[in-house]
């Protein structure tokens, strides 16, 4: 160690301005470039040699013993002489254009002074110097600073000693080439070319090519014509070697979170490299070798480069459409999850089709091509995975990440659907595949993951399930165009199916006797769940947006229903053709065309209207005063837009309208208060949301309504004191943890200050109140069993003591925590229960507590009189006992009264009012 130690204070002396001054400094740096003073081959060749001997001894000592570690500063003043033997002895020595220009890479090259060296010289000096990077590449402390900063430098000079071209012996202008010189070329061409292959070999592959990039890149001058010829057979044969592609993906996107779809330029730069063809091969071998390499990152588990492998393949595939590698590729991305393709395979019932990891993988896949890539992709090949990705989100549950991974490719799939696909779609994914397979699959899920599997009979179709699940994508969609397709579309099959249960009914007529149950077929089933869906998204805000910008679409429904129904006005479907009517009426603004749009069902309406046997001619009315412009103009009250906020599906915009309403509610705001149970409602509704700052509006909200709705506000509020709910209680951290202990404690100080509003109407709801608390006295935090004494205390003193026989429970829980309780914090609070009680009974402890007096005056004594004991448990015991002497001493010599009542004529009588 203390040799090493030596060479490196010889380096440091030699780059010592003192001890470079006669060479660096003066020749290099101070001398004006006008005067004649230059810098001799000599000089510069022995400045370098002295770098190399210390260097080559570090390097030795090193190679002795690899347990030696080099400081940071050592390590500092090797990088410096790196830099300077690249700046003198490399980078001055190449042919113009290859290599990095000096003045790109230092701000202070300009103030070098020019070296004037022959050709020779040039040649000698770069031969040492690549000589000297040969030998420091076998030592891993020397190699990592030439990977790192200077192989570009190292590569350049490689290529120059073995790829550039030779003169023939013979006579040149100011040159000769004799034939020893030209041999002498040739065997050092020869020993240089195994450097360098042993270099492009070995070397980190993503380094090494973002390296020759570089220096095929280079600008002013342009590299010489070999230079270009060598890097691109070299970048070739990196990329068609093993593991070339992800290598090339490495070179270009360095960080594993950078490939997420946002270096488009960078994927796209990727993607035309591949779809060139590189190598001497021919066409199919180089997609052979490009397809294999790409399917291996595609079967892995690596997500991390998948964007761009499948960007890499639609490029294939728009490039090569007829090759079978590419092909084969395309089938692997967006066939594994085609439902038809599964069910032809042949295989005995209870065996896997698709593994939890296919399954994902193939999501994975397939979320890589539609949600981050900005290529087109093929719509057509995506949409046969629809039926089958739609059935494993019905499935999958437990995992979240794969859930809105598969929630936003069929949103995204969906919504790239042509208007006139959208209604067999819809029926496919609501309904189930009615087709008969030879063979039938199921989706299951497991711990592991979804899993797909072949069973010799098809399930029943879980149609709720995919009610509630296609609802849920046209929630998180934001494409009116698609959502208007939809309404559309769910209006058309309600009118196909009414045509299909007329044609049933009437044979059912002829067919079926009177007395006979009728029994809903396969047909009326449908017909529900298309009535249940079209109820569900008539209100939604976009769909009603898509009315009004667009109401001609749903005319075709509302006259076959009103005109060619005959008006039949106890029928449902006349009475959703009439709510979505007025609600074109209601949300349009040009009143004149509307009243031309619907004049042919006027008369209809009129008629219906007059009809007051039925149950829709108050709609009716309506949708004629609505034509008639008759609307009474209101504006939108405080209440009204608070209450549209909390259905907004931004968090700040829902959270707003919370905080608005329990403002009204505290203001004693008549709409608000007409509406107090809708409201109860929407807070409860919210208490769902897995945001903190949600859920604490919303039970704020609640609070405020519990003077309106008592009883419901303290069942909800009592409950979630006790259960905290799921979503906000998956506690893994200890910052999970604190989050959920102070949103308990907060919910504890809401039903206190509840009680308190309560006062005196407290006392019907002591049950609650005091069970709640006495339950949380032995939940798992010491901090939430103490807020619950606490709390304890506080309600006890709003209801003035008068809790009745409860008073035993709460001493028994008092007396196990002072007992055994590990927690300080949870032993001062009981003791100051004790201390309250007593405070609060007053006279009357001697009569409620009977037999118990004893045992807690016994306990309080105990406390008090413990030295080792906490000082504030015992501050409280020395308050509760002196409450407890005071009690006693009025008991046994109670105050007598020193009052002379005095009047001055005769003694007041009470006045009776007669």
């Amino acid at each position: 160690m203390a040799k090493i130690l030596k060479f490196f204070e010889n380096l440091e002396k030699i780059l010592n301005p003192e001890g470079q001054c006669q060479f660096v400094s003066l020749n290099l740096r101070t001398v004006p470039k006008d005067t004649d003073t230059k810098i001799s081959f000599m000089e510069l060749s022995q400045f370098l040699q002295n770098l190399f001997r210390e260097i080559d001894a570090i390097a030795t000592e090193l190679k002795k013993d690899e347990t030696i570690l080099v400081s940071v500063k050592n390590q500092k003043t090797l990088r410096t002489c790196f830099q300077l033997i690249t700046s003198l002895g490399v980078s001055r020595c190449l042919i113009p254009g290859l290599g990095i220009n000096l003045s790109k890479r230092c701000s202070s090259a300009a103030n070098l002074h020019p070296l004037t060296l022959s050709d020779e010289e040039k040649y000698e000096m770069l031969i040492e110097c690549t000589d000297f990077f040969t030998r420091c590449y076998m030592v891993p402390v020397l190699k990592n600073i030439i990977v790192t900063l200077h192989l570009s430098d190292y590569l350049a000079a490689l290529i120059q000693l073995s790829f550039a071209p030779l003169k023939k012996p013979g006579t040149y202008d100011n040159f000769t080439m004799t034939h020893d010189l030209y041999n002498r070329l040739h065997i050092d061409r020869k020993k240089y070319l195994k450097v360098y292959e042993h270099l492009v070999e070995n070397c980190f592959q993503p380094i090494l090519m973002k390296e020759l990039l570089v220096l095929q890149g280079v600008t002013d001058p342009r590299p010489p014509a070999f230079v270009k010829r060598v890097i691109a057979k070299e970048m070739s044969c990196r990329l068609l070697a093993p593991g070339g592609f992800l290598s090339l993906i490495r070179c270009f996107i360095e960080s594993y979170g950078i490939d997420s779809g946002f270096e488009w330029k960078k994927i796209d730069l990727i993607c035309k490299i591949v779809a060139a063809k590189h190598g001497t091969g021919s066409d199919n071998d180089y997609l052979s070798n490009i397809c294999s390499q790409l399917k291996n990152i595609l079967e892995s588990n690596n997500t991390h480069y998948l964007s761009t492998a499948v960007a890499c393949v639609l490029m294939l595939n728009e490039t090569y459409p007829q090759s079978e590698a590419v092909q084969g590729l395309v089938k692997i991305i967006f066939q594994t999850l085609v439902y038809d393709e599964l069910s032809l395979r042949p295989s005995l019932p209870g065996t896997i089709a698709l593994s939890a990891q296919e399954v994902e993988r193939a999501v994975n896949m397939l979320h890589a091509c539609v949600y981050t890539t900005k290529l087109d992709w093929p719509a057509a090949l995506l949409h046969p995975n629809l039926y089958l990705l739609f059935m494993i989100g019905i499935q999958c549950t437990k995992n979240e990440e794969m859930k809105t991974k598969i929630k936003e490719i069929l949103i995204k799939l969906l919504e790239s659907l042509c208007q006139n696909d959208v209604r067999c779609t819809m029926i496919k994914l609501l309904f189930g595949n009615d087709e008969e397979r030879v063979t039938k699959i199921s989706v299951e899920e497991y711990e592991a993951g979804i899993a797909v599997k072949f069973v010799s009979d098809v399930a029943e179709y879980p149609t709720k399930d995919a009610l509630e699940y296609f609802i849920t994508l046209l929630k998180a969609s934001s494409n009116l165009t698609f959502v208007q397709a939809i309404f559309e579309s769910s209006l058309q099959i309600l009118i196909d199916l009414t045509e299909k249960r007329k044609v049933k009914r009437n044979k059912n007529i002829l067919l079926t006797p009177e007395d006979d149950p009728i029994i809903l077929d396969n047909i009326d089933e449908k017909y529900v769940d298309i009535l249940q869906l079209l109820s569900e998204i008539c209100t939604y805000p976009k769909v009603i947006s898509t009315l009004k910008e667009s109401p001609t679409g749903v005319l075709n429904f509302i006259e076959y229903f009103l005109m060619r129904n005959f008006g039949n006005s106890d029928d449902e479907c006349v009475t959703i053709a009439l709510v979505v009517l007025n609600t074109i009426l209601e949300n349009s603004s040009d009143n004149k065309d509307i009243e031309k749009m619907f004049n042919n069902i006027t008369p209809m309406l009129k008629r219906m209207a007059e009809d007051d046997s039925g149950l829709n001619n108050i709609l009716c009315k309506e949708a004629l005063s609505l034509i008639k412009c008759n609307k009474p103009q209101q504006p939108e009250t405080a209440c009204a837009k608070a209450i549209a906020d909390v259905f907004d599906p931004l968090l700040p915009v829902r959270a707003h309208g919370i905080i608005e309403l329990t403002k009204l509610i505290d203001a004693k705001n008549p709409e608000a208060i007409s509406k107090k149970h809708f409201i109860f409602c929407l807070f409860q509704d919210q208490l769902k949301d897995s945001d903190s700052y949600i859920y604490l509006a919303a039970i704020n909200g609640i609070a405020s309504l519990g003077s309106l709705c008592t009883e419901d506000v303290l069942h909800v509020l009592c409950r979630e004191f006790i259960q905290i709910p799921d979503q906000l209680a998956h506690i893994q951290t200890s910052k999970d943890q604190n989050s959920l202990a102070e949103l308990k404690l907060k919910i504890g100080d809401i039903i206190v200050k509840v009680t308190r509003k309560l006062g005196e109407m407290a006392v019907v709801h002591k049950t609650i109140l005091l069970n709640t608390m006495l339950s949380a006295c032995r939940h798992e935090d010491p901090f939430i069993r103490a807020s619950a004494l606490s709390n304890l205390a506080e309600i006890a003193l709003v209801l003035h003591y008068r809790v009745g026989s409860i008073i035993y429970e709460i001493l028994l829980c008092v007396w196990s925590i002072i007992e055994t309780d590990p927690a300080v914090e949870c032993r001062r609070a009981a003791v100051m229960v004790i201390s309250s009680l007593l405070k609060g009974l007053g006279k009357d402890t001697l009569i409620e507590l009977k037999d118990n007096l004893l045992p807690i005056y016994r306990t309080l004594k105990e406390l008090y009189r413990d030295p080792d004991e906490d000082p504030t448990v015992r501050l409280h015991a020395q308050i509760a006992l002196e409450e407890l002497n005071d009690i006693v001493k009025q008991f046994l010599i109670p105050t007598l009264s020193m009052e002379n009542r005095s009047f001055v004529l005769r003694e007041p009588k009470d006045i009776v009012f007669k």
